[in-house]
């Protein structure tokens, strides 16, 4: 008798078919197709805090345009109003407020580290950090 190794092939229950392989990449691709949008919820980026200082530059431009430039110092804007009354824009803890006749707190942007006035050739040059680090700036011309 001559020895020789043999397997013996049982029908296994537990394997996979066609329609089990089929199955899970249904599956897969499925949950592929949303990596994307669920990436960019985790990923999101605030804007909220640089659309408020551009619009904080735009009402101040407003402000400048329709009223008379005073003076201004370190980190307050003096405007005159055809009134004669006086507006000033003022950096207050970490916020830009708005006063008249320093009465009233109307605050135009939060969350300001730093924000200063320079006097430039045609007008003053506004720079403002806000407390995530970001700075911006914006020249506004005075007729």
């Amino acid at each position: 008798m001559r020895k020789s190794v043999y397997f013996i092939i049982h029908k296994n229950q537990s394997g996979f078919s066609l329609v089990n392989t089929f199955f899970s990449l249904v599956i897969i691709s499925s949950i592929l197709v949303f990596i994307p949008s669920i990436y960019q919820l985790l990923d999101t980026r605030n804007y909220t805090n640089e659309l408020s200082i551009r619009q904080f530059f735009h009402v101040l431009n407003d402000e400048i345009q329709t009223q008379t430039f005073d003076h201004h110092t370190n980190n307050t804007i003096h405007l005159r109003k055809r009134t004669n009354e006086k507006v000033t824009i003022s950096l207050y803890g970490s916020v830009i407020r708005r006063q008249v006749n320093h009465t009233g707190h109307e605050i135009l942007v939060r969350d300001i580290r730093d924000f200063n006035i320079k006097t430039v050739k045609n007008g003053i040059h506004v720079t403002i950090t806000a407390l995530s680090g970001d700075c911006y700036a914006k020249t506004i011309s005075i007729d």
